[in-house]
Formats: structure tokens, sequence, C-alpha cells
């Protein structure tokens, strides 16, 4: 694992894009830096395309998931993720009744790219490789 790569959850990306203090803090730590690889699981643009259509933004989806696309490597979803990630949900259940599918997806992406998982989300609390947002 490169402290270089690092891939971005939905969590994160939600914060950089809508200009939080956090977000900002990610945004000049990470991708203003010009030293780390930024990666995403093509999981987080569905998860972001939803959340803006369920938030009434559905005519900012494209722009926004532009941006992920430009200021990332989109890693697809594999069959190869899709199996690991049955198991990875497993692990981080164990933690967090609530933890997701689409949290073991972005897991085991960031794992098969060697890169750190940058997140806020209570569903990596306390997982390795991981830095809390």
């Amino acid at each position: 694992m490169s402290a270089s790569d690092l891939l971005f959850d939905t969590w994160a990306w939600w914060e950089v894009l809508h200009g939080t203090r956090v977000g900002r803090s990610l945004r000049t730590r990470f991708l203003l830096d010009g030293k780390h690889r930024i990666h995403t699981s093509a999981i987080s643009l569905a998860e972001v395309s939803a959340r803006l259509a369920s938030d009434g933004a559905p005519g900012r989806i494209e722009a926004t998931c532009g941006a992920i696309r430009r200021e990332s490597r989109i890693w697809d979803v594999t069959a190869d993720i899709a199996v690991d990630a049955g198991r990875a949900r497993g692990e981080l259940r164990r933690t967090l009744r609530s933890a997701s599918l689409a949290d073991a997806v972005i897991l085991v992406t960031a794992r098969r790219a060697g890169a750190v998982l940058v997140s806020g989300d209570p569903a990596f609390a306390g997982v390795p490789g991981v830095i809390r947002g």
C-alpha cells in the first residue's frame, strides 16, 4: 500500500464537492498537493448520482460525476471485487451492523488499488489502511 495512492470514498467526495470544512481540507491535503494519485470506485459514482437525484438535483449529476472522473482513476466493480466484497462486508459488520455492500466494494477496491482509503464513514472506523477524513 502506498501513501501516495489514495481512494476517496463517497463520503470524501461528497465533502470535497460541497466545499465543507472537511472537504476543503481534503482538497488541500490530497487533491492539490500533486503528491497523491486519487482513485475512486465506480460504486461511488452511483451513490453520488443517487444522492443528487434524491436531493432534487438530477441536473447536477453529470457535472458532479464528471468532476470526480477528472480528478481520479475510476475502478470498475469487477467480478473479483464483487466476490471479495461479500467477505469484506462480513468483516465490516463485526464493528458496525449497518455497513453496506457498497462500503465493502469500496474497501476491496482500495485494497486492489494498493491505496489508502480516505473516509469519514463510521463503517470504516478502526479498519487498517483507512485515513479518517
